[in-house]
């Protein structure tokens, strides 16, 4: 799947894409060391999606945080807000999934 595509998808989308490749590289692999692999470069190619994957859920989550506590936030890290807050980096993470 292109990346043009995957910025179009909601987080809960990314997140069952996210699932379905994992547990389509976890398969690939069992394969490889069965040695029914057929495609050996398909390993390479979903490690690399799921890497697009966690990327665009990254930017989303920071997205959300932008838009949660405004634009002089632009700069604090993950940590900051969660000393600011008195949360954990758990709560925190928590509390914008919740948001998005």
């Amino acid at each position: 799947m292109k990346t043009k595509d995957l910025r179009e998808k909601s987080v809960a989308e990314l997140e069952d894409i996210l699932r379905d490749t994992s547990q389509e590289l976890v398969d690939l692999r069992i394969r490889k060391e069965t040695g029914q692999l057929e495609k050996p470069h398909m390993l390479k190619t979903l490690r690399k999606t799921i890497a697009t994957i966690q990327t665009l859920l990254s930017e989303k989550q920071q997205d959300s945080l932008k838009d949660q506590y405004g634009d002089p936030t632009k700069d604090k890290s993950l940590t900051a807000l969660a000393d600011e807050q008195g949360l954990s980096h758990r709560q925190v993470l928590r509390n914008l999934a919740k948001a998005s």
